[in-house]
């Protein structure tokens, strides 16, 4: 019953942080608006988050999570090429999501980038991402265990997978680019299906 109630209360704070995101972006942020939102005490959820950088690391590691799904990864049935490609084509936009969520990428890397811009801008980049890449290379690792992929280039393989990603992503948002969205779910298609070994890739 205790940790229920602490997890629950914990992830009420987290859900008050992540709509004062949605409503008022990332600069309104603070662990007093937090409190507020969630209607609890200062005391209370400095229990639960110490600073305001374990409360910002949490939030992060939460809004990646909540838009990262595993889909069928464990399921061995699934050929594995198919199973990579379906977590990894929900880093790249659908034509009808295209607009919103490319302003959005790069926005965050736009002002995460910034040497002048909020520290709170430059941790959501960093986290985020570095998150992102732990799920692919979870997702290999799964892969690996049932002998897909070499456990040796898990890594190498994680990194580039991430690059080519943030390397499509970019293309898309650059004025003047050829590139359309189908051809960059294409491309992210045709290489995660070109990495696992065997005849059920």
């Amino acid at each position: 019953m205790g940790y229920a109630g602490h997890d629950e209360r914990r992830e009420r704070i987290l859900s008050a942080a992540a709509g004062l995101i949605a409503e008022f972006g990332m600069e309104r942020l603070s662990v007093r608006a937090v409190a507020e939102a969630a209607g609890i005490g200062m005391g209370t959820l400095r229990h639960y988050f110490p600073n305001q950088k374990a409360l910002h690391e949490a939030l992060i590691l939460k809004l990646v999570d909540d838009e990262t799904q595993d889909f069928q990864i464990r399921d061995s049935m699934v050929p594995a090429g198919t199973r990579l490609e379906q977590c990894l084509l929900q880093f790249v936009p659908t034509s009808d999501e295209a607009a919103h969520l490319m302003d959005i990428w790069f926005g965050m890397y736009r002002v995460g980038l910034d040497p002048a811009g909020a520290p709170f801008a430059r941790e959501f980049l960093e986290i985020s991402t570095r998150r992102s890449r732990d799920r692919i290379w979870g997702w290999l690792e799964i892969l690996s265990s049932e002998g897909h992929v070499e456990p040796s280039s898990v890594r190498m393989r994680g990194l580039e997978l991430s690059a080519l990603i943030a390397g499509v992503c970019l293309e898309l948002v650059t004025p003047g680019s050829d590139m359309t969205i189908d051809e960059a779910r294409g491309i992210v298609s045709h290489t995660a299906r070109s990495i696992p070994r065997g005849s059920d890739a």
